[in-house]
This record gives C-alpha cells, sequence and structure tokens, in this order.
C-alpha cells in the first residue's frame, strides 16, 4: 500500500476555512474504485484533505493489489479518527455507503456515517438554472469558477489504468491516478466557494440605504420600486444577477442590490370566513354581519369567498406565497395584512396572473354592479409595465403550473425602518429568484 501526504496551498486551505468555519474537525473525502457496486467492486484509492499537525494537507491511499484493501481502509479510518465533519461531492449516493460497504466486508468499524455530512453536490445543484450551469458535474463547477484541470481522465477511465498499474507498477500511470484523484479533492476545495449561493437566503438588509424610488419602465410608464442594499453571508466567487416576475437582483463579493416592483394603487384583503360577512354591492366591500342587520336587505347580499373583502388604496410590494400546501406561509404573518387583486382562492392553487408587473399603464374603473352582487374590479390602478419572467396566468414559461400564488403587503413607513422585516423580505426574494 502506498501513502502520500502533501501540504494543501495556502489560498484553498483560506478558502475552505473561511466557507466551513473551521478545519480542526474537517475531512474532506474522495475514492476511486474499480466499479459502481461495493457487492463487486473494490475501492483502491482514498483522497482526503484535513487538518493535521497544525497543517492542512492532502493524504492519499493506495492499495497497490487488490489484497490491501482492508489495510487501506483501516489505515485511513485510524487517520481521520476523531474527525467530526465530512465533506464530499455526491459522497451521499456513492463514496459514504460504498466505504460503509467495504468496511462491513471485512468487520472494520466505520465513523463515516456518524458524521456530521456536507455534500457540495446537493448544496449547489439546486441553484443550477439560477446560475445557467450546462450540468452540476464538479469539473463543470469548477470551469464556472474559471480553474481548468490538467488532469484528462474520468474516474470510470481511471479504472483500466489502475488495472495496468497493478501488473506493471508504471510510475507514470501511478502519478496519473493520483493526479484525477488530488485534483477532485483541490476542485472540491474550490467549490466551497459555491456555497455562497445557498446561503444568499441568510443576507442582512441595510435599512438605512432601502427606499422606494421614482422609476420608468420599459415603455417609458412611470412607477416605484423598492431598493433594498443586502449585506451577504458569505463573497460570491462570480458576480450574480438574476431577474424573475418584475424582481431583480445583483450581487458582488459580499455586496448586492435588490429591486423588487411597488404596486400603486387599490387591491383587496379577503376575510377568511366569508359566511359572517354580508357583501354591500354600492359600496363594494363587505361589512360583518352584526354591523350589516343595519343595513336595508335589498342592498345587502350574503359574502361569498371571492366578494368578503374591503379594499385599500397605496402602496404594495409583492410576496410570492406557495401553493399546493395546507399549511400557511410564514411569510403571511410576517407581513400580514395581505392583499390581492382578486381572491387567492385555496392554498393549493395556483394565483392569478403573477405577471401582472408586465401589464403596461393598465387601469380599470369601479363597474358596480348591484344586481349581479358581482365585485367591481380594480379601482383606479396603475401598474408599471415591470419585466417579468413571463409565469403569468397560473403557469411558466414552459407551460407548467405556477408554483406559488402572488400576494401583496403594504410599502409603509414603518416596513423601510424596520431592519428584522427588511432583511426577511430579502431573504424571501432571494429564495424566489433562486427557484425561478
Amino acid at each position: 500500500m502506498k501513502t502520500r501526504t502533501e501540504p494543501i496551498s495556502q489560498s484553498l486551505a483560506s478558502l475552505a476555512e473561511a466557507c466551513t468555519g473551521g478545519l480542526s474537525d474537517a475531512v474532506f473525502f474522495d475514492i476511486e474504485t474499480t466499479g459502481l457496486s461495493p457487492k463487486s467492486a473494490v475501492l483502491y484509492l482514498i483522497g482526503a484533505a484535513f487538518e493535521e499537525e497544525g497543517r492542512f494537507v492532502l493524504c492519499q491511499y493506495l492499495a497497490e493489489d487488490l489484497s490491501e484493501e482492508e489495510a487501506l481502509l483501516s489505515a485511513f479510518s485510524e487517520r481521520i479518527s476523531g474527525k467530526k465533519r465530512l465533506f464530499h461531492f455526491n459522497g451521499t449516493t456513492f463514496d459514504v455507503p460504498f466505504f460503509q460497504a467495504r468496511c462491513r466486508k471485512y468487520g472494520l468499524p466505520c465513523a463515516l456515517p456518524e458524521m456530521e455530512q456536507t455534500d457540495l453536490y446537493r448544496q449547489i445543484s439546486p441553484f443550477k438554472n439560477a446560475l445557467k450551469l450546462s450540468s452540476c458535474r464538479l469539473k463543470t463547477l469548477e470551469e464556472f469558477l474559471g480553474s481548468h484541470r490538467t488532469d484528462p481522465f474520468t474516474g470510470g477511465q481511471l479504472i483500466a489504468l489502475y488495472q495496468e498499474y497493478r501488473i506493471s507498477r508504471d510510475e507514470q500511470l501511478l502519478a496519473a491516478m493520483l493526479l484525477h484523484n488530488a485534483d477532485d479533492i483541490r476542485g472540491m476545495l474550490s467549490v466551497l466557494s459555491m456555497l455562497a449561493y445557498p446561503a444568499l437566503a441568510g443576507a442582512e438588509a441595510e435599512p438605512d440605504r432601502a427606499e422606494l424610488a421614482s422609476c420608468t419602465d420599459y415603455a417609458g410608464n412611470p412607477g416605484k420600486e423598492l431598493l433594498l442594499p443586502v449585506r451577504l453571508p458569505l463573497s460570491l466567487p462570480r458576480p450574480l444577477a438574476l431577474h424573475a416576475d418584475g424582481v431583480f437582483f445583483s450581487g458582488k463579493e459580499r455586496s448586492g442590490l435588490l429591486k423588487a416592483p411597488v404596486f400603486c394603487g387599490e387591491l383587496k384583503h379577503f376575510y377568511p370566513d366569508y359566511k359572517n360577512y354580508s357583501y354591500l354591492p354600492e359600496e363594494d366591500c363587505a361589512i360583518h354581519r352584526s354591523v350589516a342587520v343595519y343595513v336595508d336587505k335589498a342592498h345587502r347580499l350574503p359574502a361569498t369567498p371571492e366578494t368578503c373583502y374591503t379594499r385599500r388604496t397605496g402602496e404594495f410590494l409583492p410576496l410570492f406565497l406557495p401553493c399546493g400546501t395546507k399549511e400557511s406561509a410564514p411569510e403571511e404573518a410576517l407581513f400580514a395584512p395581505l392583499f390581492f387583486r382578486q381572491a387567492p382562492g385555496r392554498r393549493g392553487k395556483a394565483a392569478p396572473d403573477a405577471a401582472r408587473h408586465a401589464s403596461a399603464g393598465r387601469s380599470s374603473s369601479a363597474g358596480r354592479s348591484a344586481s349581479a352582487g358581482r365585485p367591481a374590479g380594480s379601482r383606479g390602478v396603475q401598474t408599471p409595465a415591470f419585466p417579468s419572467s413571463g409565469k403569468g396566468s397560473g403557469k411558466n414559461g414552459g407551460g407548467k403550473p405556477s408554483s406559488f400564488r402572488e400576494g401583496y403587503f403594504e410599502a409603509n413607513g414603518a416596513f423601510l425602518k424596520n431592519g428584522t422585516l427588511l432583511s426577511a423580505y430579502a431573504a424571501h426574494l432571494l429564495t424566489h429568484l433562486l427557484k425561478s
């Protein structure tokens, strides 16, 4: 069995420490095997980076013959004894269960499943579309960060090299195998910086700089938008720009700016217990039955879910609330009371047109109808033409049902001065952008 230990560069060590909160109990782990099934394949090469005697090192264990697998597993397990955190790339489905199965074959204890695990693939892959990645392979992520390997082989191609090395002991084959495995470890360390993307939802707003500003849309119509500067938890490895449903984000290093469209006009707040309300068609609003008894029966109707509302005119900011769940979203309580363009319906149903920010200067008159008892449309609402992702009418760009329904809350002075609410809203918008 061959063992090789070398120092990790200071730049990678510093990056790893910054992204993980410390290296003393951390292990970065990757394996090479002769196949995919631990029942028939052998683990012949382990690469790992960890802190040892005050140095951050890369350690590699190679079984020069298949008979050395047990010694390799035992030596590596002993070397990392006492470490608490394990980092890997797609190791949840392959590296860890494979290592565990091979230890079980020899009756060896395996500490890996007991360690706190971070699978970088699972952390980063949900943001593939937002980052416009062609894939989430490790090499692709490295290239996204501007790094290009000299190693030409894949893990599958390495198997043939290993089989030939077992016979020839060719030093060039050995160097090629060790280089590939070492590049996997170094690549894993470099993509730690991409943990800044899932960490975006932890951005802190800067309330002293938040403001409602005048703006002009693409069609030249005047409007307003929220400008919300944020401080990011981790430094972005590359500048990032996101936009969806009229919301924009631009970020560089640890600074970012969110822009959200302001709806100026009239919206409706719907009461959930509509059976306890009466609708007044001439006033176009609902009042509680205890008060409605004093209104002539000819001028009131039993409220329905669609007519049980009160109207308010002002400046509002959008919320993107989940569909398909019976539970209310935390935002519904945090930013209450919420307002809607029309009855929001059940949580399992998609909202009305989530892309209406794109409607240029639309307005409608009251249009009351006392005889039919139907609610009037939006009253004098002016909606600037903000760009959107095209997820209107409950559909997204691919024709699938929208995953959210759109509500609003008042953008008043108290909100703009509340750092906690501003940070919560920043997290809400960033989460929506990253999922869009």
